[in-house]
């Protein structure tokens, strides 16, 4: 017969021939890799046609080069060569295309060839190559253009138009056999990133129906709420939703169709700790071609944290205007009362000026800490410090730990201001022989209620008390202020050797110290 092409008319399929194409396409479904369904192929092939071994090839990048992406069984079998890649069914690639073979891909067409060692094309074999006899090559087409080939070897009589006809009849299985599986393995690949991305984000993703029916949930899902995902399809997810937010959820759902964009807020009850977490959950529709939803893909996004920092903004909000109207208002009294007192003009500078800096220095101490109070002793401590007085042996202060509100810090700090500038000037703290004794404590009473009790006492001032002519600003800031502002008792007298000052303030329990001391008086 002679070499060359051979005229590719209509031909008949018998039974033999369908079994094998039925056999590539379903068979194709269960291979694992593209080289196990390449194997089928060339295996049907040898089968239908009779020949002893084959290889399935394809064009590299490059188009220069062909990469094997099969060898059957038999040709394996029948390697003779020492090349250990063979004996390991390494895959021969890169493979230049020329030669006998080579006709196929480069001129597009099928190829009988049935005395190889004359023909013009030949190149020879590599090392180990079964001897070739004879050879029947058929290109596989996609989109009209060659990119692949499949050639079979050895027919015992030598390759006839009739196993070229079988040949070509398969061509056409084989590349849908082998895009499909490639699409399935491209796909399968797609799901796994799509997976490793979802596993790898913080939210909980699920898709749903057009009208809400969960059909899948991610595992952040289920290790969130617990349910698993068979428990979470249909309406099985709300089971998770807190019973309050279940109408608001079921309405989320009710609008999709009108407005394809859903958003909520809602809690979501944790599977181990039985709590309920806030969740912004968004959902984003899936159209098909005519633009109507086939299906929704959603995330539930934990807000929890940032939705109770965002109330505590909002408190921290009303607190600094509240506290800037009180500010502003103390700022004021303490302005006209210190005007009020009368005197001399820089006198009345000194005394507004220290007792704003005795705000000013509860006000820095109280943003300076997240709980926003102030401890008792510290406030102490710093109107002393201003003076030079804190190193005084004459000095005893004694108390336990105790953390004021700002509001109650800022009346209180003002009563040590003006006690300690009135002892500067007139009492323990001017003279050699004056004590000061400053003592605090936490007082439980009958009623189960408590009283934190300061107690400030000066002893051993020489001079007879002489009264004040008229209430200034700090006797009437203890006497009046204290009692209106903070629900305070006090007590203040002016008797022989210094002034005695005790204030009582209502006090909660929570806020007690854990050994108590009672400030006697």
């Amino acid at each position: 017969m002679p070499q060359g092409p051979v005229p590719q008319g209509p031909v008949h399929r018998d039974a033999h021939v369908l079994a094998g194409i039925n056999r590539i396409l379903q068979e194709a479904l269960r291979a694992s890799t593209e080289e196990e369904l390449g194997r089928l192929c060339l295996e049907v092939a040898e089968d239908l046609t009779g020949a002893e071994f084959s290889f399935f090839g394809e064009r590299g990048p490059s188009h220069d080069r062909l990469d094997h992406i099969a060898i059957s069984e038999r040709g394996w079998a029948a390697w003779r060569g020492d090349d250990p890649d063979y004996s390991e069914r390494q895959l021969p690639n890169g493979m230049k295309i020329h030669g006998i073979f080579g006709q196929v891909i480069l001129q597009n067409r099928s190829l009988i060839v049935n005395d190889p060692a004359s023909h013009p094309d030949r190149v020879g074999t590599p090392d180990g190559h079964p001897g070739l006899r004879n050879f029947l090559g058929v290109p596989l087409r996609r989109d009209g253009e060659t990119f692949a080939m499949f050639a079979l070897g050895n027919h015992p009589t030598g390759f006839t138009e009739r196993e070229l006809a079988i040949a070509e009849e398969l061509a056409p299985a084989i590349v849908q056999a082998l895009l499909r599986k490639r699409a399935e393995v491209a796909s399968r690949a797609s799901q796994r990133r799509l997976l490793s991305l979802i596993e790898g984000i913080p939210q909980l993703v699920w898709t749903a129906t057009r009208d809400g029916q969960w059909t899948w949930a991610s595992a952040q899902w289920v290790a969130m709420t617990g349910l698993s995902v068979e428990q979470s399809l249909g309406d099985g997810w709300l089971a998770a939703v807190h019973p309050d937010d279940r109408d608001a959820a079921r309405r989320f759902w009710e609008s999709a169709s009108e407005n394809g964009d859903l958003a909520m807020e809602g809690r979501l009850r944790h599977g181990q700790t039985g709590r309920y977490r806030w969740f912004k959950t968004r959902a984003t529709p899936v159209h098909d071609d005519h633009g109507r939803v086939i299906e929704w893909f959603g995330t539930s996004t934990d807000i929890d944290t940032l939705r109770r920092l965002r109330e505590r903004q909002e408190t921290l909000v009303a607190e600094l205007q509240h506290r800037v109207r009180n500010i502003l208002t103390i700022v004021r009294s303490i302005f006209t009362r210190t005007v009020e007192s009368g005197g001399p003009i820089d006198e009345i500078a000194d005394h507004f000026r220290g007792r704003l800096d005795s705000l000013a220095r509860t006000q820095v101490v109280a943003t300076q800490t997240r709980s926003g109070k102030i401890d008792l002793e510290n406030l102490i401590r710093d109107e002393l410090l201003v003076v030079g007085a804190i190193e005084d042996e004459r000095l005893s202060i004694e108390g336990p730990d105790v953390a004021l509100p700002a509001d109650t810090a800022e009346s209180i700090g003002l009563a040590i201001h003006e006690l300690t500038t009135n002892a500067l000037k007139y009492g323990a703290l001017r003279h050699p022989a004056g004590r000061l004794t400053i003592a605090w404590g936490i007082e439980h009473k009958s009623n189960n209620k408590c009283e934190l009790i300061v107690k400030w006492d000066e002893t051993g001032v020489p001079a007879m008390p002489v009264p004040p002519v008229r209430q200034g600003f700090g006797t009437e800031l203890i006497r009046e202020a204290l009692p209106y502002g903070l629900g305070a008792r006090t007590r203040l007298e002016f008797r022989g050797g210094g002034v005695l000052c005790v204030v009582s303030l209502p006090w909660s329990a929570d806020d007690t110290d854990p050994v108590n001391r009672s400030a006697e008086g």
